[in-house]
């Protein structure tokens, strides 16, 4: 296919996201949509009627061909790709995380565009890395690399087991596997849940956490796979 213009991409875009909301496209609509005049969609769907990549009768509904919806929807993955990776993993406004991938997405190389993909693939098959990696990397934003130099040292060896009745402390990471792990997590104990410790029985076994409001109790050595900061 001949390559198109970002902006013809963006047209071919809006028509297919029109098009599964609205079950038709129009003109009004498109116009809308991308926030440009009337004329300006007009000229738009004769060039890309002329690639064959749209079915348009005079005042009639616009339709993709299969040609169309095949880039139309490549763009719209593509968009859809970046925004997850500009949300949800740096953190972005939803609405500045949009256009800037709307902007992004004609530019990238299909290289570039697969090594996003198998880098939130990767973080998506793990969730309890996912936070993990986005609640430091939020940490990180917010408070600068000097303030989190100190948590880069001990966070490997501090344990809710440390932590004395009253304290609080935000969950890093969890070093338990199998069962154990899908426990605590499903106990709602997540990377970057804060967790406060009640009281601990007088052997030492078990400890009374608070947990979003709930009360839990953990055995030791539970507590002892939970690595967490300070807060």
């Amino acid at each position: 296919m001949e390559a198109l213009t970002p902006s013809l991409e963006d047209y071919l875009e809006a028509i297919w996201t029109i098009s599964l909301r609205d079950k038709v496209a129009r003109v009004k609509d498109i116009a809308k949509s991308l926030r440009v005049s009337t004329p300006s969609v007009v000229n738009a769907l004769n060039v890309l009627l002329e690639k064959n990549l749209i079915k348009h009768e005079r005042y009639g509904y616009i339709e993709l061909t299969d040609q169309g919806a095949l880039k139309a929807k490549e763009v719209d993955e593509h968009h859809k790709l970046l925004f997850t990776l500009l949300n949800e993993i740096f953190g972005i406004n939803a609405g500045i995380a949009s256009k800037d991938a709307c902007k992004i997405e004609h530019h990238l190389s299909k290289e570039t565009i697969k090594r996003i993909e198998q880098f939130i693939q990767f973080l998506e098959e793990d969730q309890e890395e996912k936070a993990f990696f986005t609640s430091r990397f939020k940490d990180f934003v917010e408070k600068g690399e000097e303030d989190m130099g100190d948590k880069k040292v001990s966070k490997a060896d501090f344990t809710l087991r440390d932590l004395k009745p009253g304290e609080k402390g935000k969950v890093i990471k969890i070093k338990g596997k199998g069962n154990l792990k899908k426990r605590l997590l499903d106990m709602g104990i997540v990377p970057g849940t804060e967790i406060q410790l009640k009281k601990v029985a007088p052997l030492g076994d078990p400890v009374d956490i608070l947990v979003k409001g709930y009360h839990l109790s953990l055995r030791k050595g539970e507590a002892r796979d939970i690595l967490l900061e300070k807060v």
